[in-house]
């Protein structure tokens, strides 16, 4: 009976890692429910570019881009198969760069990095003083918490598509 339950919870997380997985491939499509900011309120440029402060700098689009990645990374960790080790790298990896990003985002890109944080927060509290020896107990709690992980990471995703060509 044990093993059965411990298997379903294996199994919970890695349904919910990939699930995140697919979610964040499906980012890549454009949803109406963003709004960008009143950039459109301003007076038309004579310029072929221009430029406002909320424009997202080179710089902003590629530390979330590498954001994006390293969720990406993330989502593909099977931890009853690779380990507590590679789940462990897949998020200080994830928190290396959303600390990048999280300094270097345009306001347009700043409120789905900070969602990303807050949702991350939740996986870090979840995965902390995790071993191979309590995963089982701690797989539901990491499973839920890699759902709303997913669920931010497909809006940062849509808009980076928007917001940054190319990423």
């Amino acid at each position: 009976m044990r093993f059965h339950c411990a298997r379903r919870s294996a199994s919970a997380a890695a349904a919910a890692v990939a699930l995140l997985c697919v979610l964040g491939r499906c980012g890549t499509g454009s949803t109406p429910s963003q709004t960008s900011p009143s950039a459109t309120s301003a007076a038309p440029a004579t310029t072929a570019a221009p430029t406002t402060t909320a424009a997202p700098t080179t710089a902003g689009c590629e530390d979330v881009a590498a954001l994006k990645s390293s969720l990406e990374d993330l989502t593909k960790v099977r931890p009853a198969q690779d380990g507590v080790t590679a789940l462990k790298t897949a998020i200080a990896n994830v928190k290396t760069n959303l600390d990048k990003a999280q300094a270097s985002a345009s306001p347009v890109l700043q409120p789905d990095v900070e969602r990303v944080k807050t949702a991350f927060a939740a996986l870090q509290t979840a995965a902390s003083g995790l071993t191979a020896d309590n995963f089982k107990q701690k797989a539901p709690s990491i499973a839920l918490a890699m759902q709303q992980v997913a669920t931010a990471t497909k809006a940062l995703s849509s808009t980076l598509t928007q917001s940054c060509p190319g990423s």
